[in-house]
């Protein structure tokens, strides 16, 4: 049998070729993955697709002073991490601890974000703690709850007054609170719960409340400071906390807590709760905000990214409405069936808004004369529960009220669906949102 020439070298040919194809193969090395980019500024600096694409590479959230009993922080978190799929750890801490912390870490922090006072907040910006980021809506928030370039971001206020336990004071006779001057009367002994000014926010703001309403202001905290030290000469003061005490409050052990609306309102529409009230006292009181940061050298940047965006997107701004906190966004009006369980717009007219650069500027002179002068005061009611190395133990999870949860469900539901949209690209995320679509409406109770 003849066989055709051009065939065997066609054949030939053909070896040929294969063969030194497979050899330039392995003298080319393989191509190396793509270099993950450095973490944008701006959230118009890359698309929500990719930046979703690197936070899910990154796969976890970790913050600081972000417990799920304080402010919405377990609403939030909640559905951040079902929609996207990454997991979330907090430690929770104090603004002052978490300053400290940061810096503690030298840009190595076990952290990705942080909430703090935005006193604290610029503290930390200063001592370059914190990465810079302008994340959607950045135009909305007012000048003076802002660094210029994102350093720190306040996305929410609150307003300091009493948290009563109503039926502690009728079992005992006594009536509620309308005031600071009130709280000196000899009724209230043994009542009254506030945080530690030297490790959180709230405290420092409990004593600018009380200046205002004794005649000073933020520069002139000093009538405060006498208000708080006459309490404790009284014996009117229970204990001195690290940390909002809702384990405490919750169990029916605190008759009046000084702290943020936004708790009281938690805790007077969560079932499960004493009997509550939340009053602005008629004397005067302060409005201030809450910052977030990003932590400087953050071990998930791009998560820390995507989670602020979150947060400023209309979803994020009603689930921070859902917990009692107003955000700062100017652009963003709360639903009727949550604005109108708050105390009356009158009374909140006569909180003034601090001016959280001057009370940066007292801060310090505020905590170091309660430690001289308060604290040898105060005896036992210092609580050092949980306060180890800096740390505070957890807060306990409030549950979320189910009526406002049903009555925001549409709206939550819109929003996801917007977002599934959005992040339509991104294969994995649109099988979390389809998931967070079931677990939103068929587990309402134990989301509540």
């Amino acid at each position: 049998m003849k066989i055709n020439p051009w065939i065997i070298l066609s054949i030939v040919l053909i070896i040929i070729i294969i063969g030194e194809t497979i050899y330039i193969t392995t003298l080319t090395p393989p191509t190396a993955p793509a270099a993950k980019p450095t973490p944008p500024s701006r959230y118009d600096q890359i698309s929500q697709a990719d930046l979703i694409k690197y936070a899910l590479d990154e796969g976890v959230a970790l913050s600081y002073g972000m417990p799920p009993g304080w402010a919405h922080y377990g609403i939030q978190w909640k559905f951040f991490t079902e929609i996207y799929g990454i997991q979330h750890s907090d430690t929770d801490m104090g603004s002052a601890v978490v300053v400290a912390t940061l810096e503690a870490a030298k840009g190595h922090p076990d952290a990705d974000v942080a909430d703090l006072g935005a006193s604290y907040a610029m503290i930390a910006a200063e001592k370059g703690l914190t990465d810079c980021y302008i994340p959607p809506h950045f135009d909305a928030i007012p000048p003076e709850w802002k660094d210029p370039n994102g350093c720190w971001l306040a996305l929410y206020t609150g307003t300091i007054g009493f948290v009563v336990n109503v039926d502690a004071l009728k079992a005992k006779g006594v009536p509620i609170p309308r005031s600071w001057k009130d709280l000196l009367k000899p009724e209230y002994k043994g009542m009254i719960v506030y945080q530690d000014p030297t490790k959180t926010a709230t405290g420092l703001l409990t004593i600018v409340a009380a200046a205002y309403a004794n005649g000073g202001d933020v520069t002139n905290w000093r009538p405060g400071l006498e208000f708080i030290k006459e309490l404790h000469k009284r014996g009117n003061i229970k204990s001195v906390p690290p940390l909002v005490p809702t384990a405490d409050y919750q169990k029916g052990e605190i008759p009046i807590l000084i702290n943020l609306d936004y708790n009281g309102l938690t805790y007077k529409y969560t079932p499960g709760f004493p009997n509550t009230e939340f009053i602005i006292p008629e004397d005067g009181t302060i409005t201030r905000a809450h910052a977030v940061i990003i932590a400087k050298g953050a071990p998930h940047p791009f998560v820390a990214r995507l989670y602020l965006n979150f947060y400023m997107s209309d979803l994020g701004s009603l689930i921070t409405s859902l917990a009692f906190a107003r955000p700062t966004r100017q652009d963003y009006t709360p639903p009727e069936f949550i604005s109108q369980l708050f105390p009356p717009k009158e009374l909140y007219a006569k909180a003034v808004r601090l001016d959280e650069k001057k009370l940066r500027e007292v801060s310090q002179n505020i905590s170091e004369a309660w430690s001289s002068e308060v604290l040898p005061l105060a005896g036992g009611t210092i609580s050092l529960v949980g306060n180890i190395n800096g740390f505070v133990e957890r807060d306990p999870v409030p549950r979320v009220n189910p009526y406002l949860l049903e009555k925001a469900m549409p709206l939550i539901l819109q929003y996801i669906s917007s977002m599934k949209q959005e992040v339509s690209q991104t294969n994995y995320v649109q099988a979390s949102i389809y998931n967070s679509l079931i677990i939103a409406d068929t587990q309402k109770e134990e989301i509540g």
